[in-house]
């Protein structure tokens, strides 16, 4: 575990990991003054767990858990960084006060997430043992669901911690935000639409990944009028499923399966292409070959590279939608879960209007409009923006996550016992 002040120094719980926490402040291209990185073996389990915080001024780091493979402990530790990074400018750029935070379950670690091989018991200990580690953050992170991630694994966390979201609806929570996060990106599109001058009506959009949220853009894209609709994901025993769920659009939705790291999808002969599968696939080797006007999905971390893919696209003339922008519905519909829900809340959907000035449409045309007019690239902007609110102190509780971190890495502290033993 480490915590950072600043960019000035690291504090750790123990010496044993001061060459990791010397190796991304030296690298640099993920770690950003992040304020606390916590990882943990799970006791019952054996997987290696993270929870990653970037910055705390807004509140509490706020997103979502994921559970996926790694061929690396850098590559593990490294997503945690960009992903809690994007968090920070997602609830910013959202007016959420939130800061930005990312759990990160290793899938091909210990036992119990091997869905060929393991038994429902053995998972459900994976997230028991996710649940306490949060507990042991005293608050400084508060999870919510990603990928990988089932509606029995957030009660299973839920049973051993208060620090989540996404708790069923039954339960008193929001429940599954893949819904709302694919309005969002429906909304955020047709706002980049309308900023080209052309009509969503009748277009023709590809969806890297019919997954959660795809498959639910699938549904909001066509109430739009969009055309036409070809999708595809990695695993073949979905395709069936799938094709019959869309079977009544007819040769207006096709899907295919395709292998992992075949990115061709983002290549068709479309008006848009809206990822929704995993990140970094918006490259220097995809953008030269990208045929559509617009890219906008659902997908985190989009771009590989963050300080020159944005202006690829820019000098390729291909109008980019920054992910953190207008995917941010998942979070919105989860982080204040404990102040109650109602049919069409009015705090949820005064994002997805066009009369709030900080709703996903409104602050996409201003984003677009400003793009045009400075020849700044749509992240630069977007960053710049997400940035001066993250900054804001909560008006109530101050930088109360740092303190906490702080807290934590005392001599004293149960993490320093903890590695002692």
């Amino acid at each position: 575990m480490n915590a950072t002040h600043g960019d000035s120094w690291i504090a750790n719980s123990h010496p044993v990991i001061q060459p990791i926490a010397d190796y991304f402040k030296l690298e640099a291209s993920d770690f950003d003054g992040h304020e606390g990185l916590y990882v943990s073996i799970g006791p019952q389990s054996g997987t290696l767990q993270s929870a990653v915080i970037h910055r705390t001024c807004r509140g509490a780091g706020s997103g979502g858990v994921r559970n996926l493979g790694y061929e690396t402990v850098e590559g593990f530790l490294r997503d945690g960084w960009r992903l809690s990074k994007g968090m920070t400018h997602k609830n910013a750029l959202a007016g959420l006060w939130w800061g930005g935070g990312k759990g990160v379950i290793a899938r091909n670690s210990g036992k119990g997430l091997d869905n060929a091989q393991d038994s429902a018991l053995l998972r459900q200990k994976v997230f028991e043992d996710y649940g306490e580690f949060l507990s042991r953050l005293k608050g400084c992170f508060v999870a919510a669901q990603d990928a990988g991630i089932t509606r029995e694994d957030i009660v299973h966390l839920h049973s051993r911690t208060r620090f989540t979201t996404c708790v069923p609806v039954e339960m008193g929570g929001s429940g599954v935000p893949a819904i709302p996060t694919a309005r969002g990106v429906a909304v955020a599109m047709e706002a980049a639409f309308d900023h080209l001058g052309m009509s969503i009506k009748g277009a023709s959009v590809a969806i890297q990944g019919v997954g959660a949220v795809g498959s639910h853009l699938v549904e909001c894209l066509f109430q739009l009028g969009v055309a036409r609709i070809v999708g595809c994901g990695v695993d073949p025993k979905k395709k069936s499923g799938i094709e019959a769920r869309f079977r009544q659009y007819g040769d207006r939705f096709s899907f295919r399966t395709v292998d992992k790291g075949d990115h061709s999808i983002l290549f068709e002969d479309v008006d848009a292409i809206a990822p929704c599968a995993t990140g970094a696939i918006i490259n220097a080797s995809t953008i030269p070959q990208i045929r559509a006007k617009i890219i906008c999905g659902g997908a985190n971390n989009q771009l590989l590279d963050m300080k020159t893919d944005d202006k690829l696209l820019r000098d390729s003339g291909i109008t980019y939608v920054p992910d953190f922008l207008c995917n941010r519905m998942g979070i919105v519909n989860c982080a204040d879960e404990h102040l109650g829900s109602m049919k069409n809340d009015p705090k949820i959907e005064v994002h997805l209007g066009r009369n709030w000035s900080n709703s996903i449409y409104n602050v996409t045309r201003q984003v677009l409009f400003e793009a045009k007019e400075t020849g700044l690239t749509t992240q630069e902007i977007s960053i710049k923006l997400a940035e001066e609110q993250s900054r804001i102190q909560n008006p109530l509780y101050g930088h109360r996550g740092q303190l906490i971190i702080d807290s934590l890495v005392t001599s004293d502290s149960e993490w320093s016992q903890l590695v002692r033993k």
